[in-house]
Protein backbone atom coordinates (compact mmCIF):
# COMPACT_ATOMS: atom_id res chain seq x y z
CA UNK A 1 0.00 0.00 0.00
CA UNK A 2 3.05 2.22 0.21
CA UNK A 3 3.95 4.61 2.94
CA UNK A 4 1.07 5.29 5.26
CA UNK A 5 -0.03 8.69 6.41
CA UNK A 6 1.79 9.56 9.59
CA UNK A 7 -0.14 10.60 12.64
CA UNK A 8 1.76 12.60 15.30
CA UNK A 9 1.63 11.00 18.71
CA UNK A 10 0.69 14.37 20.20
CA UNK A 11 -2.65 14.27 18.38
CA UNK A 12 -5.40 13.45 20.90
CA UNK A 13 -7.34 10.27 20.38
CA UNK A 14 -10.87 10.81 19.18
CA UNK A 15 -13.42 8.50 20.78
CA UNK A 16 -16.55 7.43 18.99
CA UNK A 17 -19.04 10.24 18.71
CA UNK A 18 -21.45 10.06 21.62
CA UNK A 19 -23.88 12.88 22.35
CA UNK A 20 -24.46 13.99 25.89
CA UNK A 21 -27.80 12.21 26.06
CA UNK A 22 -25.99 8.87 25.63
CA UNK A 23 -23.47 9.45 28.39
CA UNK A 24 -25.75 8.13 31.07
CA UNK A 25 -24.77 8.09 34.77
CA UNK A 26 -24.61 4.80 36.64
CA UNK A 27 -26.17 3.87 39.93
CA UNK A 28 -24.08 2.52 42.81
CA UNK A 29 -24.76 -0.98 41.54
CA UNK A 30 -23.33 -0.16 38.13
CA UNK A 31 -26.64 -0.28 36.24
CA UNK A 32 -28.16 2.63 34.30
CA UNK A 33 -30.25 4.90 36.50
CA UNK A 34 -32.44 5.78 33.56
CA UNK A 35 -34.07 3.01 31.55
CA UNK A 36 -34.87 5.49 28.81
CA UNK A 37 -31.17 6.30 28.42
CA UNK A 38 -30.37 2.59 28.21
CA UNK A 39 -33.01 2.17 25.50
CA UNK A 40 -31.53 5.09 23.58
CA UNK A 41 -28.07 3.55 23.82
CA UNK A 42 -29.41 0.25 22.48
CA UNK A 43 -31.17 2.06 19.67
CA UNK A 44 -27.97 3.89 18.70
CA UNK A 45 -26.02 0.64 18.65
CA UNK A 46 -28.71 -0.85 16.43
CA UNK A 47 -28.38 2.13 14.07
CA UNK A 48 -24.64 1.47 13.86
CA UNK A 49 -25.05 -2.28 13.33
CA UNK A 50 -27.55 -1.86 10.52
CA UNK A 51 -25.75 1.08 8.91
CA UNK A 52 -22.44 -0.80 8.86
CA UNK A 53 -24.02 -3.78 7.15
CA UNK A 54 -25.69 -1.55 4.55
CA UNK A 55 -22.50 0.42 3.89
CA UNK A 56 -20.55 -2.80 3.34
CA UNK A 57 -23.22 -4.31 1.09
CA UNK A 58 -24.28 -1.26 -0.92
CA UNK A 59 -21.48 1.27 -0.47
CA UNK A 60 -21.73 4.77 0.89
CA UNK A 61 -23.69 6.23 -2.02
CA UNK A 62 -26.07 3.28 -2.11
CA UNK A 63 -27.03 3.54 1.57
CA UNK A 64 -29.73 5.87 2.84
CA UNK A 65 -30.48 6.88 6.41
CA UNK A 66 -34.15 6.15 5.71
CA UNK A 67 -33.27 2.52 5.02
CA UNK A 68 -31.16 2.39 8.18
CA UNK A 69 -34.13 3.57 10.25
CA UNK A 70 -36.54 1.22 8.49
CA UNK A 71 -34.40 -1.82 9.29
CA UNK A 72 -33.15 -0.72 12.72
CA UNK A 73 -36.40 0.72 14.03
CA UNK A 74 -36.70 3.99 15.88
CA UNK A 75 -37.10 7.30 14.11
CA UNK A 76 -35.20 9.45 11.67
CA UNK A 77 -35.28 12.23 14.26
CA UNK A 78 -33.46 10.01 16.77
CA UNK A 79 -30.79 9.09 14.24
CA UNK A 80 -30.20 12.73 13.26
CA UNK A 81 -30.18 13.84 16.90
CA UNK A 82 -27.39 11.38 17.69
CA UNK A 83 -25.35 11.31 14.48
CA UNK A 84 -26.28 14.45 12.54
CA UNK A 85 -26.12 12.98 9.03
CA UNK A 86 -24.95 10.00 6.99
CA UNK A 87 -21.35 11.22 6.99
CA UNK A 88 -21.24 11.35 10.80
CA UNK A 89 -22.89 7.94 10.98
CA UNK A 90 -20.14 6.48 8.83
CA UNK A 91 -17.54 8.24 10.96
CA UNK A 92 -19.01 6.73 14.12
CA UNK A 93 -18.82 3.28 12.55
CA UNK A 94 -15.14 3.75 11.73
CA UNK A 95 -14.45 4.82 15.32
CA UNK A 96 -16.28 1.79 16.66
CA UNK A 97 -14.43 -0.60 14.35
CA UNK A 98 -11.03 0.76 15.36
CA UNK A 99 -11.99 0.60 19.04
CA UNK A 100 -12.97 -3.06 18.61
CA UNK A 101 -9.64 -3.86 16.94
CA UNK A 102 -7.75 -1.96 19.63
CA UNK A 103 -9.47 -3.81 22.45
CA UNK A 104 -8.74 -7.19 20.88
CA UNK A 105 -5.13 -6.62 19.87
CA UNK A 106 -3.80 -4.63 22.82
CA UNK A 107 -5.39 -6.37 25.85
CA UNK A 108 -2.22 -6.18 27.94
CA UNK A 109 -1.90 -2.45 27.38
CA UNK A 110 -5.56 -1.90 28.21
CA UNK A 111 -5.33 -3.79 31.48
CA UNK A 112 -2.00 -2.29 32.49
CA UNK A 113 -0.31 -5.69 32.62
CA UNK A 114 3.42 -6.12 32.13
CA UNK A 115 4.07 -7.89 28.80
CA UNK A 116 5.96 -11.18 28.94
CA UNK A 117 9.71 -11.11 28.43
CA UNK A 118 10.00 -12.85 25.04
CA UNK A 119 9.63 -9.87 22.72
CA UNK A 120 9.86 -11.94 19.53
CA UNK A 121 6.97 -14.19 20.54
CA UNK A 122 4.99 -11.18 21.72
CA UNK A 123 5.42 -9.46 18.36
CA UNK A 124 4.58 -12.67 16.48
CA UNK A 125 1.35 -13.07 18.42
CA UNK A 126 0.50 -9.42 17.96
CA UNK A 127 1.28 -9.51 14.21
CA UNK A 128 -0.89 -12.59 13.70
CA UNK A 129 -3.81 -10.90 15.45
CA UNK A 130 -3.38 -7.80 13.32
CA UNK A 131 -3.12 -9.87 10.15
CA UNK A 132 -6.31 -11.77 11.05
CA UNK A 133 -8.18 -8.51 11.59
CA UNK A 134 -6.81 -6.95 8.39
CA UNK A 135 -7.74 -9.91 6.19
CA UNK A 136 -11.19 -10.45 7.70
CA UNK A 137 -14.16 -10.15 5.34
CA UNK A 138 -15.54 -7.01 6.99
CA UNK A 139 -12.16 -5.23 7.12
CA UNK A 140 -11.56 -5.98 3.44
CA UNK A 141 -15.05 -4.68 2.61
CA UNK A 142 -14.29 -1.38 4.36
CA UNK A 143 -10.95 -1.17 2.53
CA UNK A 144 -12.66 -1.69 -0.83
CA UNK A 145 -15.31 0.88 0.03
CA UNK A 146 -12.66 3.47 0.92
CA UNK A 147 -10.71 2.85 -2.28
CA UNK A 148 -13.82 2.94 -4.48
CA UNK A 149 -15.75 5.82 -2.92
CA UNK A 150 -13.06 7.81 -1.09
CA UNK A 151 -12.08 9.81 -4.19
CA UNK A 152 -15.73 10.78 -4.78
CA UNK A 153 -16.76 11.41 -1.18
CA UNK A 154 -14.29 13.34 1.00
CA UNK A 155 -16.25 12.37 4.11
CA UNK A 156 -15.62 8.68 3.39
CA UNK A 157 -11.94 9.32 2.71
CA UNK A 158 -11.53 11.38 5.88
CA UNK A 159 -13.39 8.86 8.03
CA UNK A 160 -11.22 6.01 6.76
CA UNK A 161 -7.92 7.89 7.02
CA UNK A 162 -8.48 10.11 10.06
CA UNK A 163 -10.95 8.15 12.19
CA UNK A 164 -9.66 4.76 11.09
CA UNK A 165 -6.03 4.67 10.00
CA UNK A 166 -4.71 7.67 11.94
CA UNK A 167 -6.34 6.68 15.22
CA UNK A 168 -5.09 3.11 14.92
CA UNK A 169 -1.57 4.37 14.19
CA UNK A 170 -1.72 6.49 17.32
CA UNK A 171 -2.57 3.44 19.42
CA UNK A 172 0.11 1.41 17.66
CA UNK A 173 2.63 4.19 18.32
CA UNK A 174 1.67 4.15 21.99
CA UNK A 175 2.32 0.41 22.09
CA UNK A 176 5.79 0.80 20.58
CA UNK A 177 6.55 3.76 22.83
CA UNK A 178 5.90 1.45 25.79
CA UNK A 179 8.24 -1.18 24.32
CA UNK A 180 10.89 1.50 23.72
CA UNK A 181 11.23 2.17 27.43
CA UNK A 182 13.28 -0.94 28.14
CA UNK A 183 12.66 -3.60 25.49
CA UNK A 184 13.29 -2.30 21.96
CA UNK A 185 15.64 0.34 20.55
CA UNK A 186 12.98 2.63 19.12
CA UNK A 187 13.77 6.33 18.82
CA UNK A 188 10.56 7.28 16.95
CA UNK A 189 7.47 5.26 17.89
CA UNK A 190 5.35 6.99 15.22
CA UNK A 191 7.70 5.81 12.49
CA UNK A 192 7.95 2.33 14.00
CA UNK A 193 4.14 2.05 14.03
CA UNK A 194 3.90 3.11 10.41
CA UNK A 195 6.61 0.70 9.30
CA UNK A 196 5.18 -2.24 11.24
CA UNK A 197 1.71 -1.77 9.75
CA UNK A 198 3.14 -1.36 6.24
CA UNK A 199 5.15 -4.57 6.63
CA UNK A 200 2.11 -6.51 7.86
CA UNK A 201 0.00 -5.38 4.92
CA UNK A 202 2.58 -6.43 2.34
CA UNK A 203 0.96 -7.74 -0.83
CA UNK A 204 -1.48 -10.02 0.94
CA UNK A 205 -3.98 -7.31 1.79
CA UNK A 206 -4.22 -6.20 -1.83
CA UNK A 207 -4.52 -9.79 -3.07
CA UNK A 208 -7.29 -10.50 -0.55
CA UNK A 209 -9.08 -7.22 -1.33
CA UNK A 210 -9.18 -8.23 -5.00
CA UNK A 211 -10.92 -11.47 -4.06
CA UNK A 212 -7.85 -13.67 -3.97
CA UNK A 213 -7.81 -14.37 -0.26
CA UNK A 214 -8.37 -18.09 -0.86
CA UNK A 215 -5.12 -18.14 -2.84
CA UNK A 216 -3.14 -17.26 0.30
CA UNK A 217 -2.46 -20.42 2.28
CA UNK A 218 -2.19 -20.59 6.04
CA UNK A 219 1.52 -21.34 5.68
CA UNK A 220 2.01 -18.26 3.47
CA UNK A 221 0.29 -16.11 6.08
CA UNK A 222 2.39 -17.52 8.89
CA UNK A 223 5.62 -17.22 6.89
CA UNK A 224 4.79 -13.61 6.09
CA UNK A 225 4.23 -12.73 9.74
CA UNK A 226 7.50 -14.43 10.72
CA UNK A 227 9.44 -12.42 8.12
CA UNK A 228 7.76 -9.20 9.24
CA UNK A 229 8.87 -9.72 12.83
CA UNK A 230 12.39 -10.68 11.77
CA UNK A 231 12.74 -7.55 9.63
CA UNK A 232 11.22 -5.33 12.32
CA UNK A 233 13.61 -6.64 14.97
CA UNK A 234 16.54 -5.88 12.66
CA UNK A 235 15.29 -2.31 12.34
CA UNK A 236 14.57 -2.04 16.06
CA UNK A 237 16.69 -4.62 17.92
CA UNK A 238 15.92 -5.62 21.50
CA UNK A 239 17.56 -3.72 24.31
CA UNK A 240 20.42 -5.67 25.84
CA UNK A 241 19.37 -6.94 29.24
CA UNK A 242 21.50 -6.04 32.21
CA UNK A 243 23.17 -9.09 33.76
CA UNK A 244 21.39 -10.44 36.80
CA UNK A 245 23.26 -9.87 40.09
Amino acid sequence: MGTLKKSPSEKPLRPSRAPASRKRPLSDGGSPVNTRDAQLENRCQKFLDVAEQLFLEHGFAGTSVNEVVRLAGGSLATLYANYGNKEELFKAIMNRRVSAVYGGIFPEMDRGKTPHKDIRNELLRFAKQLQTQMLSASALAVFRLAIHEGPKYPSVRNAFLEDGLDVFLQWLSKYFAALAKDRLNIANSDLAAEEFLTLIQGQQRMIAACGGGNLISRKQRDDHVTRVVEVFLKLYPPVALAPEP
